[in-house]
């Protein structure tokens, strides 16, 4: 029961875990992804707020030089260069005032009229940028304006400094006047502008030149309403920086804008996320020590009371106790299965007696003898055979070796099989033999697992099964002689079917023809028997129908030609009668193909049917006939000679009749079969 109770809370442990881990996971990703979301939003709006202020920075700047442009004063300057304007209006008030860096003044052909820088950090006067003089020089789309509303913002970056520039075409207030010039303003974004900057919209940012952003444009950002992509980008765990880039004054996205933040947001979803899970891990805790407690209570003390009661039951052997439990659940059902059980085992030990005696019966009406012995050998019980006793009962009672009823090599050899068979509780079967009243038999006995250290020996006795297996194996033989017979007389047939081909004397072929088909005869003969089911019967219905078939396809005759007609049921001859009316058929057959169809179509008709004690086969043709000069049993052909001598040996007698045609009558006796197996 403490195992059971480990497992299960084991598994409510692994349980609660899986869901607080699960809970947790799924709330973080739920909820870090929403306060990323949201940090993001203001990180958006904090960097369309920067955008703004340094574009208005730009607006204020081009406005401020738009006053400067349309200025009469300032128009004739630049034609006279005069000295008072200087005095008067560039003076360093005015730039610290307006926040200017620097101005330039070209006339109307381009040349620098004037120019001045201002430190507006120190708030001093300093030399106007070269670099950006010599810029224009090289560069001279700020210098040109093609109409007088023509205004050119924007940014440079130059000295390792952004600057804000403006260039606007210098006027008079007659709309009628040529441009007389071109005015420059511009103002440094140091880090003293950068800082007012970030006091004026409470961010943090900066504006760098846009390779020094590169390494970061590769994650994804979000967009502006104006179009432009933020890119991100963790300096650590509590800041995260914004950049979007910046086109210069001409159309170059050669600056970025770079706005950080704190993470206030992403840093208390962390602490949510925190709170969160200690709150699931105290409610985890609270509810397993919940659950266990109500399964010890209703569960586990129950089942340790049941196994208790189990267990007294089993060690006092009494099935007629009983296990009492109150309830309605499936441990008050479990009760009232055992009992149901103890019930059931109660009936069957009285069944098993019955049933002991039921087998003690079917194994004395056995006729196979069956032996119960041990590991070491020892028989402790046995039985012998119901009929004629093939061991003599042994004159000790049980507690006897198998050595003391077996030969001592044939007791070895069923130890070891008495041995694998406890080892690996299968079945083994061992075969031996031994003399029974003189004469050899064979044995076989089928071992089995009966008991703790104890086999079952059921001993038959298989000598008329052998005996039946030896007879088959040599019919088996005998047909795989048959088999190897036609296929020599076949290889016989073709011997002579190609020796004839050397030779051009027709009777000399004619003689090869028929001597290969006295083999193809024999050959067809024995290919009935090794196919037949008995392999000393050859049914003639068949061989006859093969071999006159073959017969007159060798002789170049067609079906329609020369019709065979047989009359031959259920007529069955041994090998010794089957080869010589075979070979007497095919003579008979072979001299009216070459003799008896000259003119017309013809019609050989085999009969075989029996009479008395002898059976009678008729061969005829309705050819031109025999000729009257010729004794059949006194003539020169081989053939017919062959016939004659085949008649004799089967004990029978050759008739010639000569009506419409030839027919030979044949009384015979099958021959008597003498099986040779050896």
């Amino acid at each position: 029961m403490t195992t059971l109770r480990r497992k299960t809370i084991a598994m409510l442990g692994a349980t609660l875990a899986g869901l607080v881990i699960l809970l947790f996971l799924g709330s973080q990703v739920i909820l870090i992804n929403s306060f990323d979301h949201l940090e993001r939003e203001e990180l958006k709006e904090d960097m369309q707020n920067a955008r703004n202020s340094l574009y208005w920075d730009m607006k204020d700047l081009e406005k401020k030089t738009a006053d400067w442009s349309v200025w009469d004063e300032t128009y004739y300057f630049v034609r006279d260069n005069n000295s008072n304007y200087i005095n008067i209006y560039l003076v360093d008030e005015t730039f610290i005032n307006q926040r200017i860096s620097f101005v330039l003044f070209y006339n109307e052909s381009g040349a620098l009229v004037y120019s001045k820088g201002m430190d507006l950090s120190n708030m001093t006067q300093v030399p106007p940028p070269l670099i950006l003089i010599d810029h224009l020089e090289e560069n001279r789309y700020l210098l040109e304006h093609d109409t007088r509303d023509s205004r050119k913002t924007g940014m440079l970056y130059l000295a390792d400094v952004p600057i804000v520039i403006t260039s606007q075409p210098i006027l008079l207030s007659d709309e009628d006047t040529p441009i007389g010039g071109v005015i420059l303003m511009g103002r440094f974004l140091d880090q003293a502008e950068q800082d007012l900057l970030s006091d004026k919209t409470n961010l943090s940012l900066e504006v760098l030149l846009a390779q020094e952003t590169e390494e970061v444009r590769d994650n994804t950002g979000i967009r502006l309403s104006s179009g432009e992509e933020i890119y991100l980008s963790l300096v650590n765990r509590s800041i995260i920086t914004g950049s979007i880039l910046l086109n210069d004054i001409y159309g170059q996205p050669a600056l970025a804008l770079d706005v950080s933040s704190h993470r206030t947001i992403h840093l208390q979803g962390r602490a949510t996320m925190i709170y969160f899970l200690m709150i699931l891990l105290l409610v985890a805790g609270v509810f397993g020590s919940v659950t266990l407690y109500l399964l010890d209570n209703s569960f586990f003390s129950r089942l340790n009371d049941l196994n208790t009661d189990i267990k007294n039951i089993g060690e006092s052997q009494d099935l007629s106790r009983r296990i009492y439990e109150e309830g309605n659940d499936e441990i008050s059902n479990l009760s009232k299965s055992m009992n149901l059980l103890l019930e059931s085992l109660e009936q069957s030990g009285h069944l098993v007696l019955k049933k002991d005696a039921t087998i003690k019966a079917i194994i004395q009406a056995m006729p196979d003898m069956v032996f119960q012995i041990r590991r070491d050998g020892t028989i402790c019980n046995y039985k012998l055979s119901t009929g004629e006793c093939l061991y003599e009962s042994p004159d000790r009672l049980p507690d006897i070796r198998i050595a003391d009823v077996l030969p001592e090599d044939i007791a070895m050899k069923e130890l070891i099989v008495i041995g694998e068979v406890l080892k690996t509780g299968k079945m083994q079967t061992m075969q031996y033999q031994l003399p029974v009243k003189g004469e050899m038999r064979d044995f076989e006995a089928r071992i089995v697992v009966s008991g703790e250290d104890e086999v079952m020996s059921v001993v038959k006795d298989i000598t008329d099964i052998k005996k039946a297996e030896e007879a088959h194996k040599k019919d088996i033989l005998l047909r795989e002689i048959h088999h190897r017979v036609k296929n020599n007389l076949q290889v016989i047939s073709s011997l002579l079917n190609l020796q004839s081909g050397k030779f051009r004397d027709k009777e000399v072929i004619e003689a090869f023809k028929e001597s290969q088909h006295r083999a193809r005869s024999m050959a067809m003969a024995h290919e009935r028997l090794c196919r037949s089911q008995d392999i000393e019967k050859v049914h003639m219905e068949d061989y006859i129908k093969s071999l006159s078939e073959y017969l007159v396809s060798s002789y170049g005759f067609s079906r329609d030609e020369v019709q065979i007609n047989l009359n031959i049921k259920n007529v069955i001859f041994g090998i010794d009668t089957s080869i010589p009316l075979g070979l007497i058929i095919n003579e008979m057959v072979s001299n009216s193909l070459k003799h008896a169809f000259h003119k017309a179509p013809g019609k050989i008709s085999i009969e075989i049917y029996p009479e008395e004690d002898d059976f009678i086969m008729n061969i005829s043709d309705d050819g031109t006939g025999f000729p009257e000069n010729i004794d059949f049993r006194n003539t020169d052909s081989l053939g017919m000679q062959l016939v004659n001598s085949l008649v004799e040996q089967i004990d029978g007698k050759i008739e010639l009749y000569r009506n419409k045609g030839t027919e030979f009558r044949i009384t015979f006796k099958e021959l008597s079969y003498v099986r040779r197996d050896c």
